[in-house]
């Protein structure tokens, strides 16, 4: 009422001033009205109803645009007489469920930790690896990792089922040794016999096992024993191995050393190596870092690994081939792998043989300061101790409460503040899937961390309406650093900077040193970046972005920018 009247006065106003244009009088009224409106600023939390008035099915926002988007028609409900210069901070509830990043290892990227091959060794590679990539993790991260690892070799024993399988499986390709080998449990290699398996025949019928049972895994070996009938039954055994096509036949029995070995090897080495040898028995692994007393050579490693083989070997034959994993110690502890040949009575490197490798993905998660894989739900838990029908939840509430208990009795001894990161198998109307959770022990519980979160907004009373502040948040991921080095590429004065930022996926502020970035140079850099990735932002728009440095430590900087003249100027 009160701004009606406002509205009334200044129409007679403009009743007594003649022919002033209309376009200074409206400017005039508005002026007026904005004049006479309340200026406050205050805080406000939105309520079920509110999110109800404003269409969504939940209470709470799928996205801060959302918000920004639908929150200013509900404040212009609320406060109609506020004016210029107001400004409110609203606060709501966003939907942000726990989302794993996809990220797929490239060939130069295990050079990130210094490795000279196109695949990791073990765990401790993997976790060295997204520390590198990742030095700004947060806690409860999730990464679903896609690399090439060693491939270490299984064993599997044919069994009766087995037989019979073949049996069912070859019956029209060889009717007459299928059916001998369903019925009697063994392949008969006697050659005069109208039953007989030859070699190539025997490696068709352990790739048809190992395929039903593991499926077909490139690169992957097995080491699979079984029974043959040469006159009498014996047992045998042979590495196969798919190599994307079919299984073939490897050389090679994989020997892994055990606890006893690096013991025995202390004390054979002691008078020899004294610190090395000391050290590996100690620890279970060899030290390979050159500057380290404790250094074993390619040399001594060939000796130990001699030793070794003796011992658990002592009838080796010439042409004998053995994969032998041991660990070593170069900065974190990883496996090695070398195939070595019986020849001239010792074991010398088999120049001939490949390493294998095979394509594994993963799901890891940063918990505890630490990059690991979560804690997944063992497979009778389920029925056992969650009352499930199956081996899977089939409602997340249930889910989060039920493991919150499971965890208190399998951890007793958590500490405050402590992380653990869970997979469940779920049912989500469809297939069974797996999915991940956040917990944190405090108060002497285990709680889930929720998917719905509080977040705030602010907004400004301009123009006769409400606007949220649009500054947008960006931290700029892997991904954003090759394009910066695609956009920056021309540059020759920036190369090595260039070079160094695309393979650390962070910017040197080191002053002095050779990949310094400047702060000229980093604006630049993020100039190029926003105009590949925000080409058509429209004047005024603003980003904080945030980035990677590393300045004698990994650590983050950010830069405000606005869009000014079509051009991305700093924000001060």
């Amino acid at each position: 009422m009160k701004k009606t009247f406002y509205v009334i006065m200044a129409f007679i106003g403009l009743a007594l001033t003649g022919c002033e244009p209309m376009e200074d009088i409206h400017e005039e009224i508005d002026n007026e009205l904005d004049s006479k409106l309340a200026v406050a600023e205050r805080d406000y939390v939105l309520t079920e109803d509110d999110y109800e008035d404003l269409g969504q099915n939940f209470p709470n926002f799928g996205s801060v645009e959302d918000a920004r988007t639908l929150i200013p028609s509900l404040l212009a409900d609320l406060y109609p007489t506020y004016g210029a210069g107001s400004i409110i901070n609203v606060g709501f509830d966003l939907f942000d469920p726990l989302r794993v990043e996809d990220y797929t290892v490239s060939a130069s990227d295990y050079g990130m930790i210094d490795l000279s091959t196109d695949y990791f060794t073990g765990m401790g590679e993997i976790t060295d690896f997204l520390e590198a990539k990742y030095p700004q993790a947060e806690e409860g991260e999730y990464v679903r990792l896609t690399y090439n690892i060693l491939a270490e070799e299984k064993s599997y024993e044919l069994n009766d089922d087995d037989f019979d399988f073949i049996g069912d499986e070859f019956e029209t390709e060889y009717p007459g040794p299928a059916a001998n080998a369903a019925q009697f449990g063994s392949f008969d290699v006697r050659e005069t016999s109208s039953n007989y398996w030859s070699n190539d025949m025997i490696v068709e019928a352990l790739g048809a096992v190992i395929t039903e049972n593991f499926g077909t895994v490139t690169g992957q070996k097995y080491n699979v024993s079984y029974a043959v009938y040469s006159g009498s039954v014996e047992e045998r055994s042979m590495t196969v191995q798919f190599d994307g096509n079919t299984y073939i036949s490897v050389g090679g029995r994989a020997y892994e050393l055990s606890d006893d070995n690096y013991d025995e090897v202390g004390a054979e080495f002691e008078t020899e190596y004294p610190g090395p040898a000391a050290n590996v028995a100690r620890f279970g692994s060899f030290d390979v870092r050159p500057s380290s007393d404790n250094f074993w050579n390619e040399n001594m490693l060939l000796e130990a690994i001699n030793f070794v083989l003796m011992q658990e070997y002592p009838n080796a034959e010439e042409g004998d081939q053995f994969i032998v994993s041991y660990a070593i110690y170069n900065g974190s502890v990883s496996t090695q792998v070398t195939n070595v040949i019986f020849s001239n009575d010792e074991f010398v490197i088999d120049e001939n043989a490949s390493v294998s490798t095979i394509e594994e993905t993963k799901v890891f998660a940063y918990t505890n300061g630490e990059w690991d894989l979560p804690y997944m739900l063992p497979e009778n838990s389920y029925t056992e101790e969650f009352g499930q029908r199956f081996n899977n939840f089939g409602d997340e509430e249930e889910a989060l409460s039920k493991i919150a208990i499971f965890l208190g009795r399998e951890f007793p001894y958590a500490t405050e503040g402590e992380f653990k990161a869970v997979g469940y198998k779920f049912y989500n109307g469809e297939a069974t899937v797996t999915e991940y959770a956040n917990f944190v022990f405090e108060g002497g519980d285990w709680n889930a961390i929720p998917s719905v979160v509080s977040d705030s907004l602010q907004f400004g009373f301009e123009d006769g309406m409400w606007v949220p502040d649009n500054t947008i948040n960006y931290t700029l991921t892997s991904a954003d650093y090759s394009i910066i080095a695609d956009a920056l590429a021309g540059n020759a004065d920036l190369s090595t900077q260039i070079a160094s930022m695309e393979r650390y996926s962070n910017f040197d502020r080191r002053p002095g040193a050779s990949a310094y970035w400047s702060d000229a140079d980093i604006l630049l850099a993020m100039q190029a970046l926003l105009n590949e990735i925000a080409p058509n932002a429209e004047e005024g728009q603003k980003y904080l972005v945030t980035f990677d440095i590393y300045n004698g430590t990994n650590t983050t900087e950010s830069l405000g920018l606005i869009r000014e003249g079509g051009e991305w100027v700093i924000n001060e």
